[in-house]
């Protein structure tokens, strides 16, 4: 009997499935709606496709969702992964110490006809790949989901009609983003309208523990996270296109308690409505520990549920709320700035600092959010005009 390796039997299942000539379950025939009568599972479409950086993590996050779906019997799902077989680009010889012309010349041309193979090889993944993107994305079949999870995507993919999705999900679908979906469509401000955020480098990385503060304690969401927590994982910051108006956000990066401390809000799960659907993000899980960890499970789960209307949570953006995390961070770089190298002492200052801020603001609500255009100007300052603007916003403390 043939062996059939178990990535190309899924990719040959997936394309079954979306021909629409086979389909393919994962969880139990009814699920319990806690808030009305069973319903149907829903149908999620899991994408792991990735064109650049691909995340290490991807096939434990695959196995962490189908189970959360199977064993709640809330949804079902369905992967677009990688098709197999992608060639391996091969590297340009570099010229060592001896080699003579003749022998240099023919690593060259040996180099140049492996490099026209793999341009053809390559050529015909790519066309693979569009081919199951394209049938994936017709209407008919995005039709068969309730909604779309992008799992650590990376880079443009082959939607063959970007626009005509977004309107999907507007028109009351569901859209789930983990991890790298901040860092898929870089380039479309349709895309960062509908995830909310676009990467913009990570200078907390995923070896380091960083700090975390739930802002929305109580929230279903965020239920299974500490008021406050230190993790290890890759946060992301995001570029200036961030609309806090739009977003609710349910975590932020605690800056006064991770290093390096930036003079800005970093926020890392949050929702949103797009439309008449639902989004649901979540920066956690670069790191297979923060997947493998029952906590963030539960918290994604949570999200995925509220994302397809299973249960509901408030979803009022919250930006003076945002805005408040944003001062913190100015004050907590303005106090690490101060403190020459001594990380406790900048810990220590910025305590201080945003304890006086928060003092502030309760007493005069809005506070806060007015700062924002000052607090905006520090991003792309120099150093010597930070430490101009750090003291002018220390002195809107008092």
């Amino acid at each position: 009997m043939l062996s059939v390796r178990r990535d190309v039997l899924r990719s040959i299942l997936f394309l079954l499935a979306v021909a629409g000539l086979c389909v393919t379950g994962v969880g139990p025939a009814r699920a319990v709606d806690a808030d009305g009568p069973a319903k149907q599972p829903a149908r999620l479409l899991v994408v792991t496709v990735t064109n650049g950086f691909r995340h290490g993590s991807i096939e434990t996050a695959e196995g962490v969702l189908e189970r959360l779906g199977r064993e709640s019997g809330q949804f079902n799902v369905d992967f677009l992964r990688l098709p197999p077989g992608r060639p391996g680009q091969p590297q340009e010889p570099k010229r060592k110490d001896g080699t003579s012309d003749a022998d240099w010349k023919q690593q060259q041309e040996a180099y140049q006809a492996d490099l026209e193979k793999f341009k053809v090889a390559d050529a015909a993944w790519n066309k693979t790949l569009s081919e199951l993107f394209a049938k994936a994305f017709a209407k008919g079949t995005l039709e068969q989901f309730d909604g779309v999870v992008f799992c650590s995507t990376t880079g443009a993919l082959p939607i063959p009609n970007l626009d005509d999705f977004l309107a999907w999900v507007k028109g009351g679908k569901t859209f789930i983003g983990f991890h790298a979906a901040a860092d898929t469509f870089n380039a479309s401000d349709a895309y960062r309208d509908l995830v909310g955020g676009v990467f913009a480098g990570h200078p907390w990385n995923a070896g380091d523990e960083h700090g975390f503060v739930v802002n929305d304690p109580g929230h279903p969401i965020v239920n299974s996270l500490p008021a406050s927590f230190r993790w290890k994982d890759e946060i992301y910051q995001y570029d200036t296109r961030f609309v806090p108006d739009d977003v609710r956000v349910l975590v932020s990066l605690d800056m006064p308690h991770s290093t390096p401390k930036e003079p800005w809000h970093v926020p890392v799960s949050w929702i949103r409505d797009f439309g008449q659907g639902r989004v649901f993000y979540s920066n956690f899980g670069h790191n297979e520990s923060t997947w493998n960890d029952k906590k963030f499970q539960d918290h994604y789960l949570a999200g995925i549920l509220w994302a397809l209307g299973r249960i509901n949570a408030p979803v009022t953006p919250n930006p003076d709320l945002q805005a408040r995390e944003y001062l913190h961070g100015v004050l907590a770089a303005a106090a690490a700035a101060g403190a020459g190298g001594d990380a406790a002492k900048a810990t220590a200052e910025a305590e201080k600092l945003c304890a006086k801020a928060d003092a502030k603001g309760a007493a005069n609500p809005g506070w806060a959010r007015s700062l924002r255009p000052m607090l905006l100007e520090i991003r792309n300052a120099d150093a010597a005009t930070r430490t101009a603007a750090y003291a002018k916003v220390v002195a809107e403390l008092d």
